[in-house]
């Protein structure tokens, strides 16, 4: 098929409705036409949950050099240097065009802003909002802004299950309308900001919609995805049987609440020299060590100690959220459980989030711009939304007027269907699926275990070929997404940051960049 250049009167399609998806659509808008997909209401999203704040280089004390170095120690030698370069340099300007888009971020009585503090941070540099209230400012902001502007269309409950990719060439996206109809928007470029993908496990931070979609309808366009072994487990979720895991935010301990067991020990005491803001996998896996040692070990963060005014000011969505269960964080300690939080690999993109598929764009959680290598520095990822989601929609305009010489080949990801396959397999429900990822492929993995993992989903099919439910639409993803990390997860015979095997506890000197693997029937056994 002959290559074509970007058709500039068909509109770009943005799927996601989260700060990567509307920031996208916003800086696109005074110059194409955008329809906005998402699949739930427009303020549906994980940035809408997120508690702590956005990294930046703002104060002048700080410098990029220092964030960059941050970022790297964290990321465990797999980041990507170019692309933490650019996160950095960039994070100024990406804050200033949220702040001229009316995101209202935290000040002092002299109209400074305010820095927080987070683990791994050298610096206090996290800027936030109504204390710890961020994600749903910016989204209160952005949602506002692309509703108002004349050039976007937003369709709401609007589930995409397919990109059609025609020899190399994007045609349009297919997805099941607000009525259950199926329905199709021709175009030639896409960008894929959906999101994370939480939902596979038993113990999460992230909302119901956090389902992997945009993986598996990017690899089904022919996509490369890669790191997808790297799933950031959060250390603190409130755990109170039959209470979802609310975030507790990494930036109590940034204002010195400790961690401590049953016997009011501080746990990280003579684990790491940052102790409880020591990175989040060490914490993480501190923590399940402790719960592990008897059927009644319990983890608390005690946050006693902080002035309690701070705390209410600092905290009121903790703070109000504790309190409904009977916890007062000024005097009462908050029990914890590490919760799977955010999943570090995705969409394999350039520095400009473009994919190896010519028109389809990555931006956010979805993607892999080798920002965070092993291991994400905390309040980083909003950032990696708000920088490279500018660089997108920059990259999206260039295109139109010429396409880059270099652009990468489709992956041919097919994958046969069986036409039999064991009802129990087929029919694992969310819930026993979800256990079963907790289980086996989450905070701490061995050989055992994902091979049994991949054993229960070997037979599911990659297609989605049943009657229309969005329940089972997000299973269906999250089963196939599910496989491919623990594909992921098997190959990587080493302990790195997030992806902890039990079987392989220590670094390969080997293993020293970022390693990107593509998908395909001729490597892997499905």
């Amino acid at each position: 098929m002959a290559i074509k250049t970007f058709r500039s009167n068909l509109p770009v399609i943005v799927i996601g409705s989260g700060l990567a998806g509307l920031l996208a659509a916003v800086s696109l808008a005074d110059k194409t036409p955008v329809i906005v997909l998402t699949k739930k209401k427009l303020c549906d999203s994980n940035t809408q949950h997120s508690q702590g704040g956005i990294a930046a280089v703002w104060s002048s004390e700080d410098s990029s050099d220092l964030h960059i170095d941050d970022t790297l120690s964290a990321g465990r030698g797999l980041c990507d240097k170019e692309a933490v370069s650019v996160l950095s340099n960039k994070s100024k300007e990406s804050i200033q065009r949220l702040i001229d888009l009316g995101v209202l971020f935290d000040k002092d009585d002299k109209g400074s802003y305010l820095l927080g503090l987070e683990g791994a941070h050298s610096i206090p540099r996290i800027l936030y909002a109504g204390g710890d209230a961020t994600g749903a400012e910016i989204q209160r902001a952005l949602a506002k802004s692309a509703s108002i502007h004349p050039n976007i269309t937003i369709l709401e409950n609007s589930h995409v299950v397919e990109i059609i990719n025609e020899g190399g060439q994007l045609e349009g996206v297919e997805y099941f309308d607000s009525n259950g109809n199926r329905a199709f928007i021709g175009c030639n470029q896409i960008v894929l900001a959906t999101g994370g993908a939480g939902q596979l496990f038993q113990f999460t931070s992230n909302p119901a919609t956090a389902t992997g979609e945009g993986n598996i309808l990017a690899y089904l366009a022919g996509a490369e995805l890669s790191d997808l072994e790297f799933f950031q487990f959060h250390p603190t979720g409130l755990c109170i049987p039959g209470v979802p895991n609310f975030l507790i935010s990494e930036a109590v301990r940034g204002e010195r609440a400790v961690l401590r067991n049953q016997s009011g020990k501080a746990i990280m005491e003579g684990i790491h020299p940052l102790k409880d803001l020591a990175p989040r996998d060490i914490v993480a896996r501190t923590i399940a060590n402790e719960l592990s040692k008897t059927p009644q070990s319990k983890v608390f963060l005690d946050a006693t100690q902080i002035d309690p005014v701070k705390l209410t000011t600092r905290f009121p969505t903790i703070f109000n959220s504790c309190f409904k269960h009977n916890i007062d964080i000024r005097k009462d300690p908050i029990p914890v459980t590490p919760v799977a939080h955010y999943m570090i690999g995705g969409v394999t993109s350039d520095l400009n989030g473009r994919t190896n598929v010519r028109g389809l764009y990555v931006s956010g959680e979805v993607s892999r711009t080798g920002v965070h290598g092993a291991n994400r520095l905390a309040s980083n990822s909003l950032l990696e939304c708000a920088v490279f989601s500018m660089q997108v929609a920059n990259s999206i305009i260039e295109d139109r007027k010429q396409l880059p010489k270099m652009w990468g080949s489709v992956h041919d990801h097919s994958i046969p269907l069986n036409s039999v396959y064991s009802a129990h397999k087929n029919e694992l429900s969310l819930a026993d699926f979800q256990q079963m990822m907790w289980k086996k492929a989450g905070l701490i993995r061995n050989k055992e275990s994902l091979v049994d993992l991949l054993d229960q989903l070997r037979n599911y099919p990659l297609v989605f070929n049943e009657d229309f439910t969005p329940e089972k639409i997000e299973l269906h993803m999250l089963k196939n997404l599910g496989r491919l990390i623990a594909l992921s997860a098997l190959q990587r015979e080493e302990s790195r940051g997030s992806h902890y095997r039990s079987d392989f506890p220590e670094n390969k000197k080997s293993f020293l960049y970022p390693i990107t693997r593509t998908y395909s029937t001729d490597k892997h056994n499905f």
